[in-house]
């Protein structure tokens, strides 16, 4: 961290770099992962989000390469009883690194340390956990050589606060109030827009959806209009984290499927006449 700044500053250009990003999650949730960087001196930056009673790992960050989703969700579904991530899931969600939590000797020899080394080239990573329990959700930043030091621990407990609250705002899941599960007819969906909004949190891209569903490009474009209204979001990957946190979808995180549409085609739950 930069001698001497100041830790309100850090927030302040935290609050406004969300303000200006544009108004999708991922790009959001990148600005708060660019300050970090700079702050911590850190290479790597990701937000993770694992819910716990149904074993799915999300992984969001512009640093996430092509093809690595599947083996990075891996990784973390194994390390959700480890010392970095296990506390955070028993309420514990002080920012801490891997190794203070570890102890350096057991970091060290870690296949948490082996992997993060394999997929990112980083051997340090410090957490900044947003929500625990049940739904832990953390920002994890990483770089190479030293462990981060207590000045950067006392930058991410100063900004901790203010995050936790952005992540409310940006309905990043596990941060909102808890809901009881709802099918989609709860939420005002027909029956072509529930299976639209399935088909979308499988990964399809809007043309291989219109010819799974029977319908025009056009049609789907239309019919994702109507779902993010309803369910009060504003892109493709809000509504899927909305739909999952209403219990509407339970969909294990994968990597984008073929755009054959036959590849890995997903049993949709309802029967849908044509639209």
């Amino acid at each position: 961290m930069p001698t001497g700044r100041d830790p309100f500053e850090v927030v302040v250009e935290i609050v406004t770099a969300v303000s200006r990003a544009p108004d999708r999650l991922e790009e959001r949730v990148d600005a708060i992962i660019d300050i970090l960087l700079l702050e911590l001196t850190a290479t790597v930056g990701l937000l993770v989000r694992a819910d716990l009673a149904r074993l799915h790992v999300q992984v969001v960050g512009r640093m996430m390469r092509p093809g690595a989703t599947r083996s990075l969700t891996a990784q973390v579904r194994d390390q959700l009883s480890d010392p970095l991530l296990g506390p955070m899931a028993r309420g514990d969600l002080r920012p801490t690194t891997a190794q203070r939590a570890y102890g350096v000797r057991a970091w060290e020899l870690s296949k948490a340390r082996a992997g993060c080394l394999i997929s990112f080239g980083v051997e340090q990573v410090a957490a900044l956990p947003v929500h625990g329990q049940s739904d832990v959700v953390a920002f994890l930043v990483g770089r190479a050589g030293q462990d981060f030091t207590d000045e950067d621990l006392a930058l991410l407990r100063a900004v901790q606060p203010v995050v936790t609250g952005l992540g409310v705002l940006l309905r990043l899941p596990g941060t909102t109030a808890s809901q009881p599960a709802r099918d989609a007819a709860d939420s005002g969906l027909t029956d072509r827009e529930a299976q639209v909004l399935e088909l979308l949190a499988h990964g399809y891209k809007a043309a291989v959806i219109g010819r799974l569903a029977g319908c025009s490009t056009r049609t789907v474009h239309r019919h994702l209009g109507h779902i993010y209204d309803k369910l009060g979001v504003s892109d493709r990957l809000s509504a899927v984290n909305q739909a999952h946190l209403l219990g509407m979808i339970a969909i294990e995180a994968a990597d984008i499927p073929s755009e054959d549409p036959q590849h890995h085609l997903p049993q949709l739950a309802h029967n849908h006449s044509p639209g």
